[in-house]
């Protein structure tokens, strides 16, 4: 699997990796290969004014992350598809509220994946009954999956990326597929939920 460095900047900036000069930076990203197992050194100059410099040390082993600091720096996000996101803020700088924040386990998922298809007028309902599927580890928290699940049989309607957070300010997105069937009237019936975990 190809691995894919996404940087980030929660504030307009010019980025330095590995002394590089890479131009400017924002929340729309920039992207560069890694290796599996690699050391990376990125400084981000905040245009903004008064803003401090921040400087990152990134440590990859085996396509994971060993080491990103400093904490309040630098914040990732590993997804299945082998691109690591990397979002870096200037230090004391006050952390967006997001609505993933909140603990999510089984039947919150099964919500999360009715109010996905319920935003989209063409999309069948599915009908949910929590009781009927297999008992999910909890996460924590459920996020949009932005590509195709790895394997996608036809009977593969939906798709979510459960979040399990495995440092303070590192992540790991596994790929969640819900397996459905016909249940008549247009609805659909979710059968089981299958977890892929992220390949990191």
């Amino acid at each position: 699997m190809h691995r894919v460095l996404w940087i980030e900047s929660a504030t307009r900036g010019v980025l330095v990796v590995n002394g590089c000069f890479c131009g400017p930076v924002d929340a729309q990203g920039q992207a560069f290969p890694a290796s599996e197992n690699a050391e990376i050194y990125m400084q981000l100059f905040p245009l903004a004014p008064g803003a401090q410099p921040v400087t990152v040390e990134l440590v990859l082993e085996k396509g994971g992350i060993a080491k990103l600091s400093p904490q309040d720096s630098a914040y990732a996000l590993i997804w299945p598809d082998g691109i690591i996101q990397l979002e870096l803020r200037e230090q004391g700088q006050e952390e967006a509220a997001q609505e993933e924040a909140s603990q999510v386990a089984q039947s919150a998922l099964l919500r999360y994946l009715a109010l996905r298809l319920a935003q989209d007028g063409s999309a069948p309902q599915l009908l949910m009954r929590p009781q009927d599927a297999p008992a999910l580890p909890e996460y924590d928290a459920v996020v949009p999956m932005r590509f195709l699940p790895l394997r996608a049989p036809e009977r593969f309607d939906e798709r979510a990326g459960l979040v399990r957070r495995i440092a303070p300010n590192v992540a790991r997105v596994d790929a969640a597929l819900a397996v459905t069937a016909p249940a008549g009237q247009g609805h659909r019936l979710i059968e089981r939920i299958e977890v892929l975990p992220a390949l990191a």
